[in-house]
This record gives structure tokens, sequence and C-alpha cells, in this order.
């Protein structure tokens, strides 16, 4: 997600359109911004991957001016919603109508949310090609393997790509994997940094920054996404547009060209080495979140944008 915002901060700053930034992970500082931001016209886009936050600062989204917009990015939607009783169901309902729009990044999104919200939801990318640095001038290596992990979370399934890697292995010798670890530096990744210890094959970098992805990506002959959910992964397309070969789990909407697999070492073995079935990118978009601001530019370009 912090890649999305740089990427679309990149490209409306191109455009003169200036962009502020508010944290609504610290509660004082976002209400220490609220006075500013209830005094102009905006576009406040409220990035999240949590509904019930969404719900939580709703009252705050109703005082502002200009247009707001719920950006939704997590494939775990869906069993956010199933996890809520029918009062948290009502209650999100009415918090969400506080936005004047929700954008979401793949169609499950919105399949998931209540009824009541759907026909206010437009799916985006939160990938923006302007703004992504390719590399061309890293000699590629076929058989480099990468993969990346928000700090070492279940969902991103670190360890089944390292047991898929030792499977490649097995008709690549030389097979070698990259895993690119951010965010918090957790428990889980210090493990993932023991095993590469002991498996040669294997390097773990924590919190790279974008030259070092880029190089990564632009060496990489098959990038890796055995995600148990996902929404629309920036750097799945960042790794196609370097030229990397994706092959990622079919358990969410992949972008077109991504080779599928099941959730399954073995499976995603045999599509990294003999390849699979193709995503043709149903359910996912190709309007950028730039994109979407400038649908709205004529409203925003005299005023000041935000993103609370």
């Amino acid at each position: 997600m912090r890649t999305s915002h740089a990427q679309l901060t990149s490209a409306l700053r191109a455009e003169a359109i200036p962009v502020d930034y508010v944290d609504t992970g610290s509660a004082r500082r976002a209400l220490s911004m609220l006075p500013a931001l209830v005094q102009r016209r905006s576009l406040h886009l409220l990035h999240l991957t949590r509904l019930w936050r969404a719900v939580l600062l709703a009252p705050v989204f109703g005082l502002l001016r200009g247009r707001t917009v719920l950006v939704l990015h997590s494939g775990s939607t869906a069993d956010q919603v199933a996890r809520m009783g029918a009062l948290r169901l009502r209650t999100l309902v009415l918090a969400l109508h506080a936005y004047d729009e929700i954008w979401a990044v793949n169609d499950d999104i919105g399949a998931n949310l209540p009824d009541a919200l759907r026909s206010r939801i437009t799916v985006v990318t939160p990938f923006d090609s302007s703004a992504a640095p390719v590399q061309t001038d890293v000699p590629r290596e076929p058989h480099s393997l990468a993969l990346a992990t928000n700090g070492g979370l279940a969902h991103y399934n670190a360890e089944l790509g390292i047991e898929t890697v030792r499977l490649v292995r097995e008709r690549w010798p030389d097979a070698t994997l990259t895993i690119l670890a951010y965010g918090n530096d957790t428990p889980e990744v210090e493990r993932l940094r023991r095993t590469a210890e002991v498996e040669p094959w294997l390097s773990v970098a924590f919190d790279a920054p974008p030259d070092e992805v880029s190089a990564v990506l632009a060496r990489t002959g098959t990038f890796l996404r055995p995600t148990s959910w996902d929404g629309d992964s920036v750097i799945v397309r960042e790794a196609q547009a370097s030229g990397a070969t994706v092959v990622a789990s079919d358990a969410a909407p992949r972008p077109a060209g991504v080779v599928l697999a099941p959730l399954e070492a073995g499976a995603l073995a045999v599509a990294v080495t003999e390849g699979g079935p193709v995503s043709d990118g149903h359910g996912l978009a190709t309007t950028s979140l730039a994109d979407a601001v400038r649908a709205v530019e004529v409203d925003v370009r005299p005023r000041r944008l935000g993103r609370p």
C-alpha cells in the first residue's frame, strides 16, 4: 500500500497537483490536522485494509469539505464481512455512506460488501506504470525466483514459497529464491533469515529501497505470489512490467498474463517449471488510482488534494 501511495503521489505531482498525507494510524496526528482539513475543499482518499477502521473514521470524513473516497486494498474483505454480526453489518452500511465513493482494488471486494454498498464501488488498480521504476540494464537470471511478504504474515505464505522452490530445485538445481520482506521486522521474518543461513540458495532482504527491489525484479525469472488472498498487488504488476513471469495462487483475481496454480507447493512448482493456465485479468481493473483522481480533476485542481 505504501508503494501505491508513492506511485500515486509521483503521478499527480508530475501534473502539478499537490498531495498531502495524514497518518490515520496515529489518532493524535490525525486530529491535529482536522481543523485545516475541514476548512478547505479537497479530494480526500482514505486508504485502508480494515473495514472497521473506516467505520470509526466515518464521522470525521462526514465533516470534510470536498469529495471523500474510501479506497479498500485488502482481499480479506470477504472474511471481515463474514465475521460481522447483523448489528455490525448495519453499522457498516450506515457508516460507509459517509464516503462519497468507494474504490476497491478488485471485483471480489465489492461483491463481498453488503448489497446496499455495491452500487457505489469503482474498481481501480493501485499500480501506476508511469511512476513505477523499471530497470532494463540488469541481466535476467531465468532460474532466479522472488516473492514478497509483509512482515511474514501468514497469508503471504513465504514458507510455502520456500517449499515450492525446494521442489523446483529438483528440476532446476541452480534455482534461487529472494524473499523481499517489508513492514514490521517480526519473529516470522527472523525465522526466514534463520532458514536462509542454512540454505545457500535462499536470501532475505528487509525493507529494501525501491531501486533495489526494482533490480531484484529485473533479474528475476519468476515472481511467486502464493497468497491466500489478495487485492491487486502492486509488486505483481511491477514484476510483470520488469519482464518476469508471475506464478500466483488461484485464490484471488490476478492480472492478465499471470500463471495460475492451486495453493500447494507441488502445483506451484509445476507451474514454475512447466507453465499452466493463465489469467485473463477478470476481476481487476486497468484504471489506476491516478486515473480515478483525474476523473474528478475538474473539481480538485483549483483546490488542494489531501489523503487523510
